[in-house]
């Protein structure tokens, strides 16, 4: 028997979590709030063998997915899992992926959508593919957070965690800048405000 419900009522963190420990099987549709499919998640017997999210797979997939906050779901128990795209155990991706939520918001506070990156220093050295590709995308100009972000996630290779921590890291070490937008009274524009809009669905 299936289970379909609206994630303002059941957050889809408490959802996973009851799949886990009930050791449940089965395909897990999520829907944002216009109806439009958003992702699935698949489950043998509590673990998570299959997702999907966009261009994002796997892992990535699944961090992605745990941000929705409205919209419905509807978990078939008959529906076929032939999903072995991944094997994890739900607990840990769950800790993991809600620290991944506190960080991006923490993140995009720092890194608002609209502030502006330029590369100042070519020469400095990357510290892993996620950096080199933020690099490549920033080019010879000035190019906004959002703009960067919405870039990287195509591919499915990187998600916007791994965006936004390797922006902050460039721009710690000063290889890039970051010119963050003022309002009329000096504060930061979207300074803890609205996630980055390229990225809402």
């Amino acid at each position: 028997m299936g289970l379909k419900g609206d994630l303002g009522e059941l957050a889809l963190s408490d959802l996973i979590e009851m799949t886990s420990l009930g050791g449940k099987t089965g395909r897990l549709v999520l829907r944002d709030a216009d109806g439009v499919k958003a992702g699935e998640l698949a489950f043998r017997e509590g673990r998570l063998v299959g997702a999907s999210y966009g261009n994002l797979k796997a892992e990535k997939a699944f961090y992605g997915l745990l941000g929705l906050e409205e919209g419905n779901f509807d978990f078939d128990t008959q529906a076929a899992v032939d999903d072995d795209s991944c094997n994890l155990p739900t607990a840990s991706l769950l800790m993991e992926g809600m620290r991944r939520i506190d960080e991006v918001q923490r993140l995009r506070r720092q890194l608002p959508a609209p502030a502006l990156v330029a590369v100042r220093a070519r020469d400095g050295t990357t510290d892993g593919p996620a950096e080199a590709r933020v690099l490549g995308y920033v080019g010879p100009g000035a190019r906004s957070v959002g703009d960067i972000v919405e870039g990287i996630l195509v591919g499915g290779e990187f998600d916007e965690y791994d965006a936004l921590e390797a922006l902050a890291r460039l721009r710690d070490r000063g290889i890039v800048t970051v010119e963050v937008p003022t309002r009329p009274d000096g504060e930061p524009l979207d300074a803890g405000g609205p996630p980055q809009p390229e990225l809402e669905r």
